[in-house]
């Protein structure tokens, strides 16, 4: 099974929103990072059909035996066959505010198509309880939805994205408004989905898939700048990655100097992470704790 994009682009009005996007994605988790307005939601809404591609927009290829035979087949020629086997969890969606989770899923269940007893025999219902239960809402299952918190609602979205047991999950930034426990508890349950199913997890927050992406995509203005796993991306940043120890008094200077990052509390003082092909003289060079948080500096931060 595999997911290809052949030169996908997208244009609204005088707009590149993405300029040509060529990939193939296999079972596994694929994080695909950028900053806000990259490009990554466009390119979600064309895999899900709910942006209309370009008369030149390239092709979004599907392969699969049990679905095209094994042959490759254009997503909108495979239409709501393709549909059927994609979860989708958006950024937002708007709610019946009276609806509860449970009345919400049934819906969502029902738009999908939804047989009454899946492969493993589970009723609609009993794919609903144990949804309810993943994400925490199962003390909340009757209670509307017009109640809730942003993150709470957030549980709702992936809870309908994960129905039906989707052979592709698209996830953009579906941690956001959770709180730390509950992320790392979605990440994980996330992870665990991976060994079968193609994941597309798109953010900007980048520790949401440091550790659970295989690999990693990264756009930027609309084309993909860079691509590997975490390990691939860490490595390539040999070299490039160092902390300047300063003070309160000269931060905000060096901040506007260079491309920095995070400040760190060392045993001699405050220390700058920056990034640059070439170092400045008084950066103390990193040579064991580069994370992806500096892949994502040097890519995506201005020099």
């Amino acid at each position: 099974m595999y997911l290809k994009l052949e030169n996908v682009k997208k244009t609204y009005g005088d707009v590149k929103a993405l300029k040509g996007i060529s990939y193939t994605f296999k079972p596994g988790i694929y994080g695909i990072l950028g900053a806000n307005g990259a490009g990554k939601s466009t390119l979600i809404n064309l895999i899900t059909d709910n942006v209309k591609r370009d008369k030149d927009g390239g092709k979004i290829l599907f392969c699969d035996e049990a679905l095209t035979g094994g042959t490759e087949e254009d997503i909108l020629k495979l239409g709501s066959k393709f549909r059927a086997i994609v979860g989708y969890m958006p950024q937002q969606q708007g709610f019946y505010e009276d609806f509860s989770p449970v009345a919400f899923l049934k819906y969502m269940a029902s738009l999908k198509g939804l047989k009454r007893k899946d492969e493993n025999g589970k009723t609609v219902m009993e794919q609903i309880e144990e949804l309810l239960k993943i994400v925490n809402l199962e003390s909340v299952k009757y209670k509307k939805i017009g109640g809730f918190s942003g993150g709470m609602r957030q549980r709702v979205l992936l809870a309908q994205a994960l129905l039906g047991d989707p052979k592709i999950l698209i996830l953009d930034e579906p941690t956001a408004g959770l709180d730390p426990k509950e992320r790392i508890s979605i990440r994980n349950y996330i992870a665990k989905l991976s060994s079968d199913r193609i994941i597309l997890y798109a953010t900007h927050v980048v520790s949401d898939i440091e550790c659970i992406a295989g690999e990693v995509v990264m756009i930027r203005q609309g084309e993909m700048i860079q691509t590997g796993s975490p390990v691939e991306l860490i490595a390539n940043m040999k070299g490039k990655v160092g902390e300047i120890y300063c003070t309160t008094a000269n931060l905000e200077e060096l901040q506007n100097t260079y491309r920095a990052g995070n400040v760190r509390q060392r045993e001699k003082g405050l220390a700058l992470r920056v990034v640059s092909d070439h170092l400045p003289e008084e950066a103390v060079p990193v040579t064991d704790t580069i994370d992806l948080e500096d892949v994502y500096l040097y890519y995506f931060e201005p020099a």
